[in-house]
């Protein structure tokens, strides 16, 4: 379950080619310039994906061996990451998601949930809507997921780097106070109806995602008719937050950076970001 839920839960320079959104269909870019002696690298992941979706290319893992540390969107192996969510994941006030729904609606949730996710609402009842809906996404995938994240946490461990987080547990999980929990409930309600087209779209972003068209990506997010009127807290507000920290890290030693693929394409973006603060950030095609 902690997997499920930690994947739900990704400034203007005189030259235009540095303030430019990226146009090339690649994961994968390499960022030098400013104060950087040796190159960082930043990569698009999708957080979970079926096996058969998964890849992970031979390029990606040499520049992980060219780098000494890994920042992911959070620090996925700190000891005390469970307990830390679990603080945090629960509504404000004692609210539950009975509070949020008419007894109708509830009744249907409660039914569809428990067999989509095969665990009674009552036990995750407290939880903050968005993280419901989030441990419907193995339903909607259909399939034993691969998280990506693990991966690049195996292969930091692999050669002995540290893995660190662009935010914090309880900076992710607070993002979802300043959507309503009604709103949220809703969202629930919707995912849980309308199952089918759920998998479809998810089919269709898994699609855009192995083309590696970030920006397609980007655009299916801002159409979204729930998330793209949340898009500036769910993504831009914390892509501005992370680049001071890639810059003080880069500036530091070479670093991987692998975030949501949602989080770097457009004007709000992080390739975008880090290019008007005077870094040149380059597609590496593979």
């Amino acid at each position: 379950m902690k997997q499920f839920l930690l994947a739900s839960i990704s400034l203007l320079t005189s030259i235009v080619g540095f303030s430019q959104k990226p146009t090339e269909k690649t994961l994968l870019w390499k960022i030098e310039g400013k104060n950087i002696v040796t190159p960082s690298y930043l990569y698009g992941t999708f957080h979970i994906l079926c096996p058969t979706d998964y890849f992970m290319h031979d390029t990606i893992k040499n520049m992980v061996a060219q780098t000494q540390q890994m920042f992911l969107e959070i620090d996925i192996d700190d000891p005390a990451l469970t307990s830390k969510m679990m603080k945090n994941i629960a509504m404000k006030n004692g609210t539950t998601i009975k509070d949020l729904l008419s007894e109708k609606e509830y009744d249907s949730v409660a039914k569809l949930f428990k067999e989509k996710t095969h665990i009674p609402i009552t036990s995750v009842q407290t939880y903050k809507p968005f993280m419901l809906t989030s441990m419907l996404y193995p339903a909607m995938l259909g399939c034993a997921q691969i998280s990506f994240e693990k991966e690049f946490e195996k292969l930091a461990k692999s050669h002995s780097m540290e893995i660190k987080g662009l935010e914090t547990i309880e900076d992710q999980l607070n993002v979802f106070e300043t959507i309503p929990y009604k709103v949220q409930a809703k969202m629930l309600m919707k995912t849980l109806f309308e199952m089918d087209k759920g998998k479809t779209q998810m089919a269709e972003m898994v699609e855009l995602y192995k083309s590696k068209d970030i920006n397609a990506m980007q655009t299916n997010i801002q159409g979204d008719s729930d998330l793209g009127k949340y898009e500036k807290v769910l993504l831009n507000k914390r892509n501005k937050n992370w680049i001071p920290v890639i810059e003080k890290e880069i500036a530091t030693m070479p670093t991987f950076i692998a975030v949501g693929a949602g989080h770097l394409a457009g004007k709000k973006g992080v390739i975008y970001l880090l290019r008007k603060q005077g870094y040149t950030v380059t597609p590496i095609m593979y």
